[in-house]
């Protein structure tokens, strides 16, 4: 293929080169590198988000240290993970829900395998094996 060809994304109206489309689970089309990594989405959800920006009113007697508890709990939801990792009794696998889209697939966390999410495509991080 040609490196030079580039083509209209289907679903931003943006250029990229022809070779970086992939095809997307949720657009059901194939999608520029922004478009698939979700960089378009975070930008639209922005947008819409601008105006509603702004923070509600405190109620009376809220002071800094309440300000930084709602700071932690925000930090301790974004780190914590959100798939779930289930043992598989009588094996050395474990049941792995994505971190980005949910699907639950079978990994073997010995040999790290499968290392994408066989239906987002993302990287598997990781995983502790002592715990499991």
């Amino acid at each position: 293929m040609d490196d030079n060809l580039r083509i209209q994304c289907g679903a931003c109206k943006g250029f990229a080169p022809a070779s970086q489309f992939k095809l997307h689970y949720k657009f059901k089309k194939v999608v520029c590198p922004s478009c698939f990594s979700g960089r378009t989405e975070q930008e639209e959800r922005k947008k819409v988000a601008a105006p509603e920006a702004a923070q509600p009113k405190k109620p009376a007697g809220w002071d800094k240290e309440d300000e930084y508890l709602e700071k932690m709990i925000r930090i301790k939801q974004q780190s914590t993970p959100q798939a779930k990792i289930e043992k598989i009794p009588g094996s050395n696998l474990v049941k792995l829900g994505c971190f980005k889209c949910a699907y639950k697939f079978r990994y073997d966390p010995i040999r790290k395998m499968p290392q994408y999410c066989p239906y987002c495509n993302i990287e598997v991080p990781n995983l502790k094996t002592y715990n499991l």
